[in-house]
């Protein structure tokens, strides 16, 4: 981004001081880099570059040179003679892997940042975070996007073109094209940047809303740089930002010798001021400069207003703040004066730049910053809040976002549309203006079939399970008898298609186990294609006592209750299931009453209940009943012991046990297990 770092940048001065180890080969390109005359030094460089071989501070000085009229190609390529060598510091890793985000290379930034994490261990948090957000942006450029972003070429030129206003049928914009009708000083070439100054131009429309002409605006702007700013349609007022030229002398204080620079020298840099300006019958009128500028200290610029036009939100590199530039807020006073500027808090601002702020008419605030993790250099931003309160930033992500610079956001439609700037690779000029329109990908069509997977398990007495391969699986219709094998794919998994819509039985057969079956139905209204069932089994073990839950007993009585029947049927499924085994139904009772009494009331509760189960359908060749009295308690409550009725009621109690099967079977007794 060659012009913004004037008015985006609020000038710094980027950690100078000086290698006691060595100096520049070349002083005249060294003093036009001091000078922030960036593209003569580069062109100093290249020159004495051609009978001289540059030492590690030639290569760090024209990467620098670089990095500011934002060649990131140019400076990653020199940076790049000097990162593999022995020469190399942990600051030309850093900035080296920030470079390489820059280009877009991402898995290459990410080696940069472990080489850097093992050399210096203290910045693994910060290397940690960048190489996470750099896995994610791969993520992001590999997924299909959500937004149709498109170059604005009838707004754009061959220089920088940015931080569009909407401005009454049109916009306003902020430029240094250029343009001969401009009326300009007497010295109009920004040596930074080798071109204009910026100043800001009328974007007229036709009926359509076509780009009809892009005009100079007469009577506003000022000597230096003009823009951008924010237009008030409740009273026609231009909030906008301005430079005003200083002399500033610069002494280093504690050198860093692993820094990069020293510049120590009287010289000039820009400093940025608001100014607002009245929109009377067509004209600029009453322009007056923003009561906090202070261009002998400090930078504003940026202006932005609140919905309800009572707080300034603004950018500032006023001392205080949590870094290179933050965003600031002022309210206005009943007396129509602007109170002193707060900062917006450290939710919003980081170490690094913080730009360019803005609302859309949801009064949701969008901002650019490089302090938040991103694609690299600047990238968008929302947050929710006002003054110095905010949610989390999110970031806007690719494709608004880029390796390049993106700011300057504004949004015709909340969510919907707007536009931005940034100086991503095949723009028409160093910055341009894009629109982007929420168009998200048509979700993909919805299955016709499903994957049944059905995943089969021994469970042991202590609740642990093993895979347990080898299980008769099968599927049928549920109105349907007729049995599909579900092939095993691998050991114990098992797959196979389903309709979609569909009501289907799923069985699980082995000699060795009691059979199993499930019924599920598919159904095919999300993107979700496959169905996953475990079906458990349970070894059938030789009189092996296994209790019927909830199989209880009124006092002195044996009819089988509701409850009781809705456990039993369970049973007759238990049976109609595994056809070759015979079970014996065991029935026990509490302890109150005598021992004869109470073995004939067992004996008796357990006829009831097999005469349940052969009333169903089940062969009385394949059940007994069994009355076990008292003798088999399961607490406490014996003859004498005072015990709670629901501690009675544990006691009457139903069992079932296989004895033998109709046919030849594998047999496990439970000595045996």
């Amino acid at each position: 981004m060659k012009t913004i770092y004037t008015i985006i940048t609020l000038f710094f001065i980027f950690t100078l001081s000086s290698f006691t180890f060595a100096q520049s080969s070349s002083p005249k390109a060294e003093q036009y880099m001091q000078n922030f005359e960036y593209v003569k030094a580069i062109e100093t460089y290249q020159n004495h570059f051609k009978t001289n071989t540059p030492n590690p501070t030639d290569i760090r000085y024209i990467t620098y040179c670089y990095m500011k009229t934002n060649d990131t190609k140019s400076a990653e390529s020199w940076l790049s003679k000097l990162i593999n060598s022995e020469a190399a510091i942990a600051e030309d890793i850093i900035i080296y892997a920030d470079l390489l985000k820059s280009e877009g290379k991402y898995s290459d930034a990410i080696l940069q940042y472990q080489k850097l994490k093992e050399i210096e261990p203290a910045k693994s948090k910060i290397t940690d975070e960048n190489i996470e957000i750099c896995r994610d942006i791969l993520v992001w450029t590999e997924t299909e996007p959500e937004f149709i972003v498109k170059n604005e070429k009838h707004l754009n030129s061959e220089n920088a073109d940015f931080g569009l206003i909407e401005f009454g049928d049109g916009f306003l914009i902020t430029s240094d094209r250029i343009d001969k009708s401009r009326k300009s000083g007497k010295n109009d070439t920004y040596e930074w940047t080798g071109n204009p100054y910026l100043k800001l131009y009328k974007v007229n429309n036709d009926i359509s809303g076509n780009v009809k002409t892009i005009s100079f605006i007469p009577g506003i702007n000022h000597d230096y740089h003009n823009g951008p700013g924010y237009f008030d349609k409740k009273t026609n007022t231009l909030y906008f930002t301005r430079t005003k030229s200083v002399k500033k002398n610069y002494k280093t204080q504690n050198p860093d010798p692993t820094a990069w620079f020293k510049e120590e020298a009287d010289i000039y840099t820009n400093r940025l001021e608001i100014y607002t300006a009245e929109l009377v019958d067509g004209n600029w009128q009453n322009i007056s400069e923003f009561e906090h500028n202070n261009a002998e200290n400090y930078s504003v610029g940026h202006p932005t207003l609140s919905l309800d036009g009572n707080t300034l939100y603004f950018v500032s590199d006023m001392p205080g703040g949590y870094g290179e530039t933050d965003i600031y807020y002022s309210e206005k006073q009943s007396t129509g004066e602007w109170s002193d500027p707060q900062n917006l808090g450290s939710i919003i601002n980081t170490t690094g730049k913080e730009l360019f702020p803005s609302f859309d008419t949801n009064g949701k605030l969008y901002f650019s910053s490089n302090g938040h993790l991103g694609m690299g250099g600047l990238d968008l931003f929302e947050s929710t809040g006002s003054k110095n309160n905010w949610t989390s930033p999110g970031n806007l992500k690719y494709p608004i976002n880029s390796p390049k610079d993106d700011f300057a956001v504004i949004f015709t439609e909340p969510e919907i549309m707007g536009y931005f700037a940034s100086n991503r690779y095949g723009g028409v000029g160093s910055d341009d203006i894009y629109s982007f329109v929420y168009s998200p990908p048509p979700p993909p069509p919805l299955p016709t079939e499903l994957t049944l997977v059905v995943a089969t398990y021994e469970e042991f007495d202590d609740g642990s399970l093993k895979p347990l391969p080898g299980i008769n699986v099968h599927y049928h219709y549920k109105n349907s008898e007729d049995l599909i094998a579900i092939p095993q794919i691998t050991p114990a998994v098992y797959h196979t298609q389903l309709n979609c819509n569909e009501t289907y039985m799923v069985h699980g057969t082995n000699p060795d186990f009691f059979a199993l079956a499930q019924e599920i139905t598919t159904t095919c209204e999300t993107m979700n294609d496959t169905v996953f069932i475990d079906l458990i089994f349970e070894r059938i073990v030789i009189d092996k006592p296994i209790v019927i839950e909830n199989i209880y007993y009124d006092y002195n009585k044996w009819n089988i209750r509701h409850d009781a029947a809705i456990e039993l049927d369970k049973i007759v499924t238990l049976l109609t299931d595994n056809p070759q085994i015979i079970i014996e139904l065991g029935s026990h009772t509490d302890s109150r009453g005598t021992k004869i009494y109470n073995e004939n009331l067992s004996q008796r509760r357990a006829e009831s209940a097999v005469q349940y189960i052969i009333s169903k359908g089940i062969s009385k060749d394949r059940i007994t009943a069994k009355g076990y009295g008292e003798y088999e308690l399961v607490n406490n409550c014996s003859d004498g012991v005072q015990c709670t009725e629901p501690e009675h009621q544990m006691n009457r109690r139903t069992e079932f046990k296989v004895t033998g099967f109709s046919e030849k079977q594998p047999v496990i007794n439970s000595a045996s297990k």
